[in-house]
């Protein structure tokens, strides 16, 4: 009987399709998951871009309206596990290993080897796109997985007819095209094709017409059964640098099992060739010497190149903006201070978050300025700068007492970025301090479809049947004890206004002084913040912020009229930069350096503010 030829071995019906999991690739899975889960922090992404799910019918049919649905359905559950790190790098670990163990399978029938590199490469892309702002790793992910596994239990059947193998080739890409959208079906197809291409069947001319009709059936029938653009169906991921790892990752694998059956298969040496019994003859070829010697090197090489362009991609300053939203979120305000001082620029919603981290540690008078990554002097900018800083200023409003304020904002967000758990919360806690509960049971009903937050709304709910004013929670009392009492019609967000009204209603609100000095400090207005300074008793300072300080000698300088400081004095040193800063000021017009030097001395001061900052910003 002739013995087996390699291509028949490769494709030959396999009980289990897929190749052997090595050590090294466990290795590789554990430290994608220290990754994850250290460095990315899933409960980042939890916080900051807040997938939506719920558990309801509702909600579960939107997803069987659009095909790929349910594929985006399980990337939304998935996308609640990272509440919690360790269960955010679980599901990483999970995805990676059905993508590692599909790209080999493939690699391995398309090519006959199946080399680490062929399954390490989309779970390098899988990881570059985790930490993207987007949310679509997930889907993406699944995507790929679902094609990928489709694909290896086609290779597996046993059927030798062609009809039964091109009918099963519909179905599995139909079933990829329902679950996972266009991209996973098209994968499918290629898969399939390029299979039955390779094996060299002679009815490879039957089957190679019904493959390219179904690629070109399966748009034209999507796009026809659904009421969604063309642009939706073609492209669901959006455009963007993201689109471009998700392509990446969805060819990733063709490309890969491409390039192995292309490359020639290494020659026996001369000593093979021969047989044991002929000696080895002439010298080893540089070319073989050369490929002998880089081959070890290939492997570490590529693996050091996908880990350091994942960890160079996501270095960049967005990470830092989500752990300041992040760390404000959980009330941990030396971490907010933390992050942001080394970072070159601060975006619109971090400065919001910034200053009110400031403010809790009792330094927003005294360090205002020595962040200067600030490009917004505005404390409460509304829409001015955009729809982004909508939920950061929520929560200085609330805390302020700016309970409507707060209310408008939150309702702007809910708009923008839909039922996010944060924003229901908020809205929820909004009407039990406006003593609407039949309005707070609307937003806590819904917040306990979610995943994870359905014990606190739960709780909520109980304790509404109880008291709907809710006084045991601290800080629903805090903020009711600073909300205002008068009315006051404004388009815009006038702060100065608002921090006015706080104290006329609650002439203790100590936040709202606080930021009233701030918003006088930002506006250049010296004679209101002397006017501040007989307040300082109410408040009970003891000593006089270092940014107020300043002011005041700017003041008598600039007034030539001595300050009441009730008591008070000004620290020597203060009065030592100023008159450093004065001389610093009469060289600044000499020349550029002079002025450089001019603001690495005294950048975090008022003075330097009040002389450096265009008219035109205030």
């Amino acid at each position: 009987m002739p013995r087996p030829t390699d291509r028949q071995n490769r494709f030959r019906p396999l009980s289990w399709p897929f190749p052997s999991f090595p050590a090294s690739a466990l290795a590789f899975l554990l430290l994608g998951f220290t990754y994850v889960w250290l460095r990315l922090e899933p409960s980042v992404q939890y916080r900051c871009w807040g997938t939506p799910f719920f558990l309801s019918d509702s909600f579960f049919r939107e997803f069987l309206r659009v095909p790929g649905g349910l594929l985006d359905y399980a990337a939304a559950f998935l996308a609640q596990l990272n509440r919690y790190d360790w269960l955010g790098g679980l599901v990483f670990v999970g995805l990676g290993c059905s993508l590692f163990l599909g790209a080999r399978a493939v690699c391995s029938r398309l090519s006959g080897s199946a080399p680490l590199a062929g399954g390490f490469a989309p779970i390098f892309l899988l990881l570059w796109l985790w930490g993207r702002q987007d949310g679509h790793a997930l889907a993406a992910g699944l995507g790929v997985a679902l094609a990928l596994g489709l694909a290896v239990a086609y290779m597996a059947l046993p059927w030798q007819c062609a009809w039964l193998r091109l009918a099963a080739c519909w179905v599995f890409s139909g079933l990829a095209a329902g679950l996972g959208g266009l991209w996973p079906s098209l994968l499918v197809l290629t898969l399939c094709w390029w299979f039955e291409h390779a094996v060299r069947r002679p009815w490879r001319w039957i089957l190679g017409p019904g493959f390219l009709l179904a690629g070109v059936a399966a748009p034209w029938a999507l796009i026809r059964l659904t009421d969604l653009p063309a642009s939706r169906v073609l492209n669901p991921w959006g455009a963007g640098a993201s689109f471009w790892v998700i392509a990446a990752l969805f060819l990733c694998v063709p490309l890969a099992a491409l390039a192995l059956a292309l490359l020639p298969k290494p020659t026996p040496s001369p000593k093979e060739a021969a047989g044991p019994r002929r000696k080895e003859a002439g010298a080893v070829p540089w070319g073989r010497r050369l490929r002998a010697a880089a081959k070890p090197a290939l492997a570490p090489g590529l693996f050091l190149a996908g880990w350091g362009a994942v960890w160079f991609a996501q270095s960049g300053a967005e990470r830092a903006f989500e752990r300041i939203e992040y760390y404000s979120g959980r009330k941990e305000f030396d971490k907010v201070l933390a992050v942001a001082a080394p970072l070159p620029v601060l975006d619109h919603a971090s400065e919001v978050w910034l200053r009110l981290a400031l403010y809790h540690a009792g330094r927003l008078s005294d360090d205002l300025f020595a962040y200067t990554n600030q490009t917004s002097w505005d404390l409460l900018p509304g829409l001015t700068l955009g729809f982004k800083p909508c939920r950061a200023q929520c929560d200085t409003l609330m805390e302020l007492g700016q309970v409507n304020v707060a209310e408008h904002l939150a309702h702007e967000a809910l708009e923008l970025e839909g039922n996010r758990p944060d924003i229901l919360r908020l809205l929820a806690q909004i009407n039990i301090l406006k003593n609407r509960p039949k309005a707070a049971r609307v937003f806590l009903n819904l917040l306990a479809e979610v995943p994870f937050e359905r014990a606190w709304a739960d709780g909520c709910l109980g304790d509404l049947d109880t008291d709907p004013l809710l006084p045991g929670d601290k800080a629903l009392a805090l903020t009711r004890s600073r909300m205002v009492t008068t009315d006051l019609p404004h388009g815009k967000l006038p702060a100065e206004s608002l921090f006015l009204q706080l104290l006329g209603s609650n002439p203790r609100n100590q936040m709202a002084f606080d930021y009233l000095l701030a918003q006088y400090f930002v506006t250049r207005d010296l004679d209101r913040l002397i006017k501040q300074v007989g307040r300082l008793d109410d408040f009970g300072y003891t000593t006089i912020p270092r940014h107020l300080e300043e002011a005041i000698i700017l003041y008598e300088s600039v007034k030539r009229v001595p300050v009441d400081l009730h008591g008070r004095q000004i620290h020597p040193e203060t009065v030592r930069r100023f008159r450093e800063f004065a001389e610093a000021l009469k060289r600044a017009h000499k020349g550029r350096a002079e002025r450089q030097a001019l603001a690495r001395g005294f950048r975090d001061t008022f003075w330097f503010h009040f002389y450096t900052r265009p008219v035109a910003d205030q």
